[in-house]
């Protein structure tokens, strides 16, 4: 983008507090179009259902400019573990109630498995860790036998056979490894897929959102920017049109907004 615009593209870290940190910095920048935020679906659709009080409206303080990527999360599994399928997995978890523990490391790992029980009527037992990485290290020695995992991390290790991955938390396969099947192929409507996208703060003009719109789209279409986040697990997918994102963002929130609710989670 910073070739395609003429203008530096820099980088800026703002970690912390399932997103909010970064996310309310930018609501509160200047809508020039020169301070963007890399929203995830968390920060748009699910952090607004699991807080009572949000320092940041994602409704009123962006303007969604476009889609970015898919990065479906997945059921996955040590190598040892007597199952390869999501159907297998949950006949011997309800044959067997708590034979089966899942590790989740953040709030999207916890609602996913939450609706897992509710869909499939099981009750597995969800394992809290810090961060991602612990939790991966923790399937990979055998401490804990499933977790909630970014296909970005869990493909390459899957591809070396030394993860399972027992299916993705996608409405449909991925076309860099279209041989994983999805949960919602046993347990349909099930989707609460991961997704990046690119959103300004609220004022921005339209014609500067429409400008990095197009050079968002641009960029994604290059052979070279698509295979590069192939390799790392991630599937490029730019909206048309803005208002083809805001669509897309006021349905998620629907859903993510019910199964919340469903499930009952809250963090305060």
């Amino acid at each position: 983008m910073g070739e395609d615009l003429g203008q530096q593209v820099v980088i800026d870290n703002r970690p912390g507090a399932n997103t909010i940190i970064g996310a309310q910095a930018v609501a509160k920048a200047l809508p020039d179009g020169y301070t963007l935020l890399m929203a995830i679906d968390g920060t748009l659709v699910m952090n607004p259902f699991l807080y009572s009080k949000l320092a940041y409206d994602p409704f009123k303080d962006f303007v969604p400019v476009s889609l970015v990527a898919l990065v479906p999360s997945a059921v996955v599994g040590n190598v040892s573990i007597p199952v390869n399928s999501i159907k297998e997995l949950v006949e011997k978890e309800k044959a067997k109630p708590g034979t089966f523990q899942i590790g989740i490391s953040t709030p999207t790992s916890q609602v996913n498995v939450g609706l897992l029980n509710m869909m499939a009527g099981t009750s597995f037992t969800m394992v809290p860790y810090r961060g991602g990485t612990t939790q991966i290290t923790g399937i990979l020695a055998g401490d804990i036998p499933l977790g909630m995992e970014s296909i970005n991390v869990s493909l390459p290790l899957w591809r070396d056979n030394k993860l399972k991955i027992l299916g993705l938390v996608s409405a449909q396969r991925l076309s860099l490894a279209p041989e994983i099947p999805t949960i919602a192929e046993t347990f349909p409507g099930y989707d609460l897929g991961i997704w990046q996208s690119i959103v300004a703060p609220a004022g921005t003009p339209r014609e500067v959102v429409t400008k990095l719109h197009g050079s968002i789209k641009k960029v994604l279409a290059m052979p070279e920017v698509r295979e590069k986040l192939a390799a790392a697990g991630i599937e490029p997918a730019s909206s048309d049109s803005p208002e083809e994102f805001v669509a897309f963002i006021r349905s998620q929130a629907d859903v993510r907004a019910k199964v919340i609710q469903a499930v009952g989670i809250k963090i305060d």
